[in-house]
């Protein structure tokens, strides 16, 4: 008995450390390094985003956006190692029957721009984002890199606690730099 009212405590005390100066409007999710990105990725690649579309969920429960994504260069686990050409993303959110649902702090893409995203796979052959914004690089007309990381409260671990941290300025980089640095963390050949 003591054992669980100790970590009831232990686990209240750490909830209200995380909303300790969280914003109000913001996702709180654990900072990953590139490195972990791509180790947690099935799929990394530079796409050209196509049309979406806004439906609701199999189980009525939340409004999805499912959105064709069109590899340009597979990075890791992608068209050329049999992967799908064409990737079909979905996201919780959007408007759909006059209702509208979002997740703060996820990524979002607009028809015909070029990015590299991190992706894990989900059921129906369909594809998730690996980690909320921080799975997409956008990359603009002048062929620079850089996420936008808005909506998200970001924590890291420090043994077995989360600690917030401060959301890290965000690098703006060659997307040949980007796409290099992918490949050499996933290891391919």
């Amino acid at each position: 008995m003591k054992r669980s009212v100790n970590a009831v405590l232990s686990l209240s005390a750490a909830a209200a450390l995380l909303c300790l100066g969280a914003p109000a409007d913001a996702t709180t999710a654990v900072l990953l390094s590139r490195e972990e990105l791509v180790r947690k990725s099935a799929t990394v690649a530079r796409v050209t985003v196509g049309k979406s579309y806004t439906t609701e969920s199999e189980d009525g429960r939340s409004i999805v956006t499912r959105t064709e994504l069109r590899v340009t260069q597979p990075l890791k686990g992608g068209a050329d190692s049999g992967g799908p050409k064409v990737i079909l993303l979905e996201q919780i959110g959007g408007t759909y029957n006059g209702k509208t649902q979002r997740v703060l702090g996820d990524a979002s893409l607009s028809q015909g721009e070029d990015a590299v995203v991190f992706l894990r796979p989900g059921d129906k052959g369909r594809w998730h984002f690996t980690a909320l914004a921080m799975s997409v690089y956008h990359v603009d007309t002048k062929g620079l890199a850089r996420r936008s990381l808005e909506g998200l409260h970001l924590v890291r671990r420090n043994g077995g606690a989360l600690v917030p941290t401060h959301t890290p300025a965000e690098e703006i980089e060659p997307v040949e730099s980007l796409m290099t640095d992918v490949v050499r963390l996933a290891g391919v050949k």
